[in-house]
């Protein structure tokens, strides 16, 4: 039996508590939020005091091991893994990809440890030693803009493609690609809208001349620009159809950003610092209630730049508090797997508010037993989030039992602020005991929720009994 629910008057029926259900405290591995450590990125250097940094960000930088994807997917509370990689790792010819080996590597190794993984794919980077990111079939085919960036890779001049017709094309046939391999992959949970900027995330600060002042290109004509970002929009939606779209809030302004923050694409932050600003966070608050919040990212170790204020960076250990009082569902610590372990191993801590508040937490706190005057019953669940978001998708919420089994789908926008009741109906001939289960939807993609309750258990439940009688369970 399944059914969309929709609660009824409660008045003429008769009802008696059945079970009540505490909050657990600590880390609960569920879809569509978590703790995320980047397996490749740009920054794949490390360093743990600002000197250290700058000094590290000007050498060649390390590769990708199986080992690092063991030790770090062996981590309990790691649920999602980050590929940020250039167009150049992903493809060379027109209409073949040709991915990095690291990137396959770390696909499979969020497969197998049962995690999920994402990806953002970038044009143009400036803490990436190469001088562009453009696939070899098209490094001489597309008009490039030099700027230079001297605090990753020295003087030497670095390109940004143009936003072309040929390079709208291109970027949009690329995604067709990685699509058609990876959309329908179950543990691909998002996959970042990307292709304009520097990072791909909407920068476009740039030194045009050798240590000169930083310049906001403007490359194109406003409505120009519009146009491009729209036409990026619309390439990665028609290719990624089972796979949320994550949109850097830096990008939040254009006309087709806010269209497609108000159609539910999920959002990220690049930063919690002095760059987040106020149109940022008022456009990531007005998302969906169904779409998650990504944050970048908590560097272990580095407290601040000279020209911040003391007193709201100098407490690295109390950025993941502040992304989680913004409404967090994603929180990344680092930019590579070391970083992710060194945190682990010198400052844990740094992970205790991702691990307590991150994310939605959901809970029947009390459960009745209803019966309603033409004799037929059901469970009101009394469900309440202890976490800092809404769960983004759909969930499930099904009843088991004699053999039978019931459903109820409710949006997960409804649950947060307050309790919020869900009328489950029994299933016919149901025992003395009912089985609850709970599954969140996101876009096309089925996964079972953990409830968020305290038990003996070393993992949050997938199932709860509930006795239909004064016991408590």
């Amino acid at each position: 039996m399944e059914q969309k629910e929709k609660l009824g008057l409660l008045d003429r029926c008769r009802s008696e508590q059945v079970a009540y259900f505490a909050p657990r405290q600590g880390h609960i591995h569920n879809p569509g939020m978590g703790i995320i450590s980047m397996a490749i990125s740009d920054h794949m250097v490390t360093g743990y005091t600002p000197q250290a940094r700058e000094e590290q960000d000007r050498k060649k930088p390390f590769v990708l091991t199986r080992k690092m994807l063991e030790d770090v997917t062996a981590l309990p509370y790691i649920d999602n893994l980050y590929l940020r990689v250039g167009w150049n790792d992903v493809q060379q010819e027109r209409g073949k990809l040709s991915l990095l080996p690291e990137f396959e590597m770390a696909v499979e190794a969020a497969r197998e440890a049962g995690i999920s993984w994402g990806f953002r794919i970038m044009q143009a980077s400036p803490s990436n030693p190469r001088e562009h990111l453009l696939p070899d079939f098209l490094a001489d085919k597309l008009p490039v803009y030099p700027y230079y960036d001297g605090a990753f890779y020295g003087p030497q001049p670095r390109k940004l493609p143009l936003y072309t017709e040929e390079y709208l094309k291109y970027w949009g046939e690329m995604l067709q690609l990685l699509a058609e391999k990876y959309d329908a992959d179950p543990a691909l949970e998002y996959a970042d809208l990307s292709g304009f900027g520097l990072w791909g995330e909407g920068h476009h600060g740039c030194h045009t001349t050798p240590g000169g002042p930083v310049v906001d290109l403007e490359l194109d004509p406003p409505a120009r620009t519009q146009e491009v970002v729209a036409r990026l929009i619309e390439s990665h939606e028609n290719a990624f159809t089972k796979t949320p779209m994550v949109l850097n809030l830096v990008m939040s302004g254009y006309e087709a950003s806010k269209d497609a923050i108000r159609r539910g694409c999920w959002v990220r932050r690049d930063s919690y610092h002095k760059w987040f600003q106020a149109d940022h966070a008022l456009n990531g608050l007005e998302r969906d209630p169904e779409a998650a919040m990504i944050f970048e990212t908590v560097m272990p170790g580095i407290y601040m730049h000279d020209d911040e204020d003391p007193n709201f960076r100098y407490g690295y250990m109390e950025i993941p508090d502040r992304m989680c009082d913004y409404g967090a569902s994603y929180g990344i610590v680092g930019f590579n797997i070391p970083d992710t372990l060194y945190a682990d191993h010198l400052m844990p801590g740094l992970f205790d508010a991702f691990k307590n508040r991150l994310g939605y937490r959901l809970r029947p706190s009390i459960v009745w037993k209803l019966t309603k005057p033409d004799g037929r019953e059901s469970l009101v669940l009394g469900m309440v989030n202890d976490g800092t978001v809404t769960p983004p998708g759909q969930l499930c919420f099904t009843a088991k039992s004699g053999g039978q089994t019931s459903r109820v789908w409710v949006g997960g926008g409804e649950f947060g602020g307050k309790m919020r009741l869900v009328e489950l109906p029994l299933p016919e001939g149901h025992d003395k005991s009912v089985v609850l289960e709970l599954s969140l939807k996101i876009r096309e993609k089925l996964r079972p929720v953990r409830f968020a309750v305290r038990t003996g258990e070393q993992e949050a439940p997938f199932e709860l009994t509930v006795r239909l009688c004064h016991e408590n369970p």
